[in-house]
């Protein structure tokens, strides 16, 4: 083969290589239409502003019982780069979603056609990429402590609490999509995500001897979820067992010494 030929590919392939990573860890980030929308300004929309990194990805959901827009302009006027034209607007009934990726830096502000006066903002960043960033959330049981960490964009993991021998309970803050590393030694063989009543639906990453790291949509709203397993840190820790055992070899023991000092057992 020809060797500057050759040379071509292997740089092609190389480029491809490098180039990935930019969009491959793009967020996606939820926001709301709130209820009684029609009577708001700019908190119609939640959050505003939507802050977000070029690439990500945002999707609307309407939690309004009203018809209404998301689309690009202000003061009433479109711009046509997402949610329709003043003649021809993309009407989101309740519960439906509309969604937009941002690939170019800047504020986009938008409204709603029939709502005039309902508006909101979407600020991208140069920056590219997920703006991903990690957090963490610790406890303490029977002695041990237990850390968990959440990778994401939007979301952050606020406080951790275990039922044990049923579930670990995980305080979240944002919406969006999260990785949570969990500890093997904590939880092991996960078995579901629940957002209250609500089956959340969850990949499970990665797993080891050490962690288990999962990846599910943190639901609107959502300010914790409880996550179950196979096996959850007994209801009866291991110093408490330690403890038993101790107290249960002291009582046998006196009972032989009561025994032995009143002739108990003897003939």
């Amino acid at each position: 083969m020809n060797s500057k030929f050759t040379f071509a590919i292997v740089l092609a392939a190389i480029l491809a290589v490098v180039a990935v990573p930019t969009s491959a860890f793009a967020a996606t980030v939820n926001a709301s239409i709130v209820p009684g929308a029609s009577t708001k300004t700019n908190d119609a929309y939640d959050p505003n502003p939507i802050e977000i990194n070029k690439g990500d990805e945002v999707i609307w959901t309407n939690n309004d019982s009203a018809l209404h827009t998301v689309t690009s302009g202000s003061n009433g006027e479109p711009t046509g780069l997402f949610g329709g034209t003043a003649s021809a607007p993309a009407l989101m009934p309740p519960k439906k979603t509309q969604s937009f990726t941002f690939t170019e830096e800047g504020e986009y502000p938008y409204f709603c056609v029939l709502h005039p006066a309902m508006v909101g903002l979407v600020k991208v960043s140069a920056g590219g990429g997920s703006g991903m960033q990690e957090t963490y959330a610790t406890t303490e049981f029977d002695g041990q402590t237990y850390t968990v960490e959440a990778t994401s964009a939007a979301v952050k993991v606020t406080g951790l609490a275990i039922d044990a021998g049923k579930a670990v309970n995980v305080n979240l803050s944002g919406e969006g999509e999260v990785e949570l590393e969990l500890p093997t030694a904590m939880i092991s063989g996960i078995s579901s995500v629940m957002a209250g009543s609500t089956d959340v639906s969850f990949t499970q990453v990665e797993s080891d001897d050490d962690s288990t790291t999962i990846k599910f949509t943190v639901p609107a709203g959502t300010s914790s979820v409880q996550i179950m397993g196979a096996k959850v840190i007994p209801e009866f820790g291991v110093i408490a067992a330690i403890v038993l055992a101790a107290s249960l070899v002291a009582v046998i023991g006196f009972a032989r010494f009561k025994g032995a000092s009143f002739g108990i057992g003897r003939f």
